[in-house]
């Protein structure tokens, strides 16, 4: 949004949030994206949790990669399958490179957004 590109994040968010709150599944996301970059992460994962509960399977994607480089990775596989079963099966491919970077001892490169 051009909001975030004049660097007005408190006017983003604002907007953001009357999008939320107008039933904006895409707001969530983005809204959640940019608490992330803020370094919210918790925040940030509750609001992904929140868009992907609402059937945003990009959102379920980066969820997988939040899970996974927090050491959850019952969680990741878990959220991975998830996706995959509503179409996003690239998830699981990722995922499977993020462990094969892991056991390289290079450590998992960042996840893909």
């Amino acid at each position: 949004m051009m909001w975030e590109e004049a660097g007005d994040r408190e006017g983003a968010e604002a907007l953001y949030r009357q999008a939320i709150d107008q039933g904006s599944i895409t707001a969530v996301g983005s809204l959640a994206r940019m608490r992330e970059e803020a370094g919210y992460r918790d925040e940030a994962e509750a609001l992904y949790r929140q868009a992907a509960d609402r059937g945003n399977i990009n959102a379920l994607h980066l969820l997988v990669g939040m899970r996974e480089e927090a050491g959850d990775r019952e969680g990741a596989e878990a959220l991975a399958r998830q996706a995959a079963d509503h179409g996003r099966t690239s998830t699981l491919c990722l995922l499977a490179v993020m462990r094969r970077e892991a056991g390289t001892g290079r450590g998992p490169k960042p996840w893909p957004g």
